[in-house]
Order: structure tokens, then C-alpha cells, then sequence
């Protein structure tokens, strides 16, 4: 990612707060991208993502604090001025200009001559496999194709970063992964540093160095994809990035140590640091939760869906409490009604104080913005 020259990194923001009257859209947020990094913002809607996007564009202005771009304030540099471009949800194309001219258009604006214009554009249209459309029409265009358009008009003068506002979110699923296919190697061909914003978690998983979570205006987390899937620190962050299933568990301590317990049983080692005494709530991902003799939660199997490669299974505890397991080879063999047995290994569990009310326990969950 960054080129190891020790050159100040892409975007930086330091103590950036945004409000809308009294609504608090970005709360002190401090962020930053280093040159060549792909960076991925995700939130629900409201969480202040397109609005931060927006501050390093400089169509918005911050409150307090101050962005940098490739370590210079920008506080008074216009929109115009920056080296960022922006590809939209809508595509923002002109219908009255071909594919070519759509693309050249911020060169032309820059006052770039005609003839290397033409080279730039050339170069771009190779990028996103458009060149041989260069004088059609956008709106004889795919939805697809328009996105790669916007994409080759945002990357034509080799900007300092390219801002992604929900780039994907109007592509069929297909569409979808040939696009984001296309920018991972866009991105490993030119190394141009990328702010990707989205809601969709696989979108995130794939594309991101790294992700960063916000919600109410506040950067949760910030880490590898890796991290932040398997190591959230907060139950909002585990929700958010994918399914689980929550349960209702206590902090107990048992032979002289702190140990986990789940409906009376004692549950295998978790990372407790900072787990407070008392009722927690435990989270575990369907993939993580198995079915079989070895488990210590008696349940019964109240559904089966399969998927192919994996079967989700829906098992209830006896305190009525259902949960999902994603059981890939081997698998369980129990009928719908049977009597089985769950569990989950060692360092699979997430513990995080109880909310209030505590918590009761709960079927799988994946927020949904």
C-alpha cells in the first residue's frame, strides 16, 4: 500500500466533527489513508459515511478539525482544486456526450490540451475495457457499462484518491462481482488509493486493506478485514459485519479463574479482557457453532435449509432461544424435531457486556441498514 518512502499519507483526518443543525452527523473522527490503500467505510444509513466522503471531496466543510490530502490542509482548497474524484451511486454521466467525452470531460475543464486529452482518454478506456465504445452514447449503455464510464472519467488524470460512494449498490448481483473484480485490478495495475464506502459486508470483506465500521457518526473500529470479521470490538461491529447468534451468558469465577458460562454450563475458553463480571451477552457465528455428540446446549432442530456446499440449520434451546448453524461436511444428520446437542471451540465466542435489559438470548442476526 504505501510506497515505504516515508511521503505523507493519501487522506488524513484529524478530530473532523460535522453537524446539521443539532443532529451530530461525524463525531470526532480520525482517519487515516495511506497512498495506494483501498480503505472501506461501512455503517447504515445515517452513520455519516457519504458525509465524510463528501468533506474530503470539499463539497462539505468540517465543523471542527481539518483534512489533509498527500499531508496538505485543504481547508481552503475548492472542490475543484483537489486531486480526488468522486464515482457515484447515479454514475453522474452527461447524456449528451459519447462515452469519450464523458470521460474527457475533467480534462477539458483542467484545460489538458486536445491531443493528450485523447491519449488519457485512450489509456482509461483500456483500463475499464471500454475502448472500443469509445463514441457510443451512455444511454445506449448497461448499467454495468455506465459504472465503468464514471469509473474511467474519476481515474483519467491520475487523481490522488478516488472516492467510491456505494459504486455497486445499483448493479445485479452478477454485475456486481464483475465490477468489483475490475477495480481490484484497476487498483493492483495503477495502485491509485481508494475510499469505498458500501453497506454490503461481502463488498467490504473483499475489497477492503482495511474497514473501518461507523455508526451514529463515531469510527467504532478500524482494522484488517480479518480483524474486524473475527476480533469486533463492540457488539454493534459483530452484528453489523455478518450474521450471529446471541445468547445470554454470565461471568462466574470457578476454580480460583473467570470462566464463561452459558445456561448453566460452562462454555470453553472465550477472550474475556475487560468482560465485566456478571451478565454478558455472548455472541458466536453460524459458522462456528456445530452440532454434535461433543456439544454441552441440549437443542432441537426446528428447520433445514439446503444450499449446496453448506445447510443452514435452526436449532432452539430449551429456553426457547433459537439459533443458526452453518454446517458445511461433516454434517449433521438429525431430522427436523430431533434432540441434539451444540457447541462451539475454543476462542469462538465473543463476549461483550449485557445490554439493558440484559440480554435474553436471540436468533442469528445480520444488521440490515
Amino acid at each position: 500500500m504505501n510506497d515505504g518512502n516515508h511521503s505523507p499519507p493519501a487522506v488524513e483526518l484529524r478530530g473532523v466533527s460535522k453537524r446539521f443543525g443539532t443532529r451530530v452527523i461525524l463525531d470526532r473522527i480520525d482517519l487515516t489513508i495511506a497512498r495506494g490503500e483501498i480503505l472501506v467505510l461501512v455503517g447504515p444509513s445515517g452513520s455519516g459515511k457519504s458525509t465524510l466522503l463528501k468533506l474530503v471531496s470539499g463539497i462539505e466543510t468540517p465543523d471542527t478539525g481539518r483534512v489533509f490530502l498527500a499531508g496538505a490542509d485543504c481547508a481552503e482548497l475548492p472542490p475543484y482544486r483537489r486531486a480526488v474524484h468522486t464515482v457515484f451511486q447515479n454514475y453522474a454521466l452527461f447524456p449528451h456526450l459519447d462515452v469519450a467525452g464523458n470521460v474527457a470531460f475533467p480534462l477539458a475543464v483542467a484545460g489538458v490540451p486536445r491531443a493528450k486529452r485523447e491519449q488519457l482518454v485512450r489509456a482509461a478506456l483500456e483500463w475499464v475495457k471500454l475502448a472500443p465504445h469509445a463514441h457510443r452514447r451512455v444511454e445506449t449503455m448497461s448499467g454495468g457499462e455506465r459504472q465503468r464510464v464514471a469509473l474511467a472519467r474519476a481515474l483519467v488524470d491520475s487523481p490522488q484518491c478516488v472516492l467510491l460512494d456505494e459504486p455497486l449498490s445499483a448493479l445485479d448481483p452478477h454485475l456486481r462481482a464483475e465490477t468489483l473484480e475490475l477495480l481490484q485490478s484497476i487498483h493492483q495495475r495503477l495502485g491509485t488509493t481508494f475510499l469505498f464506502i458500501t453497506h454490503d459486508r461481502e463488498e467490504a470483506l473483499r475489497i477492503g486493506h482495511r474497514i473501518g465500521v461507523l455508526n451514529h457518526g463515531r469510527l467504532e473500529q478500524l482494522g484488517t478485514p480479518e480483524e474486524i470479521y473475527r476480533q469486533p470490538q463492540t457488539a454493534f461491529v459483530a452484528s453489523f459485519l455478518g450474521r450471529m447468534n446471541w445468547l445470554a451468558g454470565e461471568i462466574v469465577e470457578r476454580a480460583g479463574s473467570r470462566q464463561l458460562a452459558v445456561a448453566g454450563q460452562v462454555a470453553p475458553p472465550a477472550e474475556l479482557n475487560g468482560a465485566p463480571g456478571g451478565p454478558v451477552q455472548v455472541g458466536v457465528r453460524p459458522e462456528e457453532l456445530w452440532i454434535g455428540d461433543a456439544g454441552w446446549l441440549p437443542a432441537q432442530v426446528v428447520a433445514r435449509q439446503f444450499l449446496g456446499d453448506s445447510e443452514i440449520i435452526r436449532v432452539a434451546l430449551a429456553d426457547g432461544t433459537e439459533l443458526l448453524a452453518d454446517q458445511r461436511a461433516p454434517r449433521t444428520s438429525a431430522p427436523v424435531g430431533a434432540t441434539v446437542r451444540v457447541g462451539w471451540n475454543a476462542g469462538c465466542a465473543h463476549v461483550f457486556p449485557a445490554p439493558h435489559p440484559p440480554c435474553a438470548g436471540g436468533a442469528s442476526t445480520e444488521h440490515k441498514p
